[in-house]
């Protein structure tokens, strides 16, 4: 609409556009606030993660789990001090023949120190080897007991591989 006129035909006033410079300034600087506020939810999402309750990071765990994202599971879970001795593709090629998590709920999570408990009861479709080499899902209800670790103000699964 750059270069034409509105009018009012009932009050029979001209209006005209505002001026191009004030539209790059308005549009410059509501662009630097999206940037800024980007970055900030950024630095916060980084600052929650160190503050995340065990809960909160096991349930994100067992998500992760059940999307089988391995490599952000390594990345972002696996205690630190187990990396040192488990290589990234050591680590994916275990988990080809994970089970698939239909649904799961972290159920209880205790903190003694830097050492924590979470249980999970889950509902998994578990590959069964029938007559023949036939493999069939079988759906199980099941629980599991895990053993995390705090490092630097962050809970790690702590996996003994």
């Amino acid at each position: 609409m750059v270069g034409s006129q509105a009018v009012d035909n009932a009050n029979a006033h001209d209006y005209l556009p505002p001026p191009r410079f004030r539209r790059r300034w308005v549009t410059r600087a509501v662009g630097g606030l999206g940037v800024a506020a980007a970055l900030g939810l950024q630095l916060v999402g980084c600052n929650r993660a160190a503050n995340a309750t065990l809960t909160e990071r096991a349930s994100q765990y067992w998500q992760l789990k059940q999307q089988k994202r391995w490599e952000e599971v390594y990345d972002g879970y696996l205690d630190p001090a187990l990396k040192g001795t488990l290589p990234k593709d050591a680590f994916l090629k275990k988990r080809l023949l994970a089970f698939d998590v239909v649904s799961f709920t972290v159920t209880d999570a205790t903190e003694s120190g830097d050492q924590g408990t979470v249980h999970v009861k889950m509902d998994a479709n578990l590959p069964l080897r029938g007559i023949g080499g036939k493999v069939q899902m079988r759906r199980q209800e099941m629980t599991s007991e895990e053993s995390w670790v705090r490092r630097d103000g962050t809970w790690y699964i702590h996996l003994s591989e």
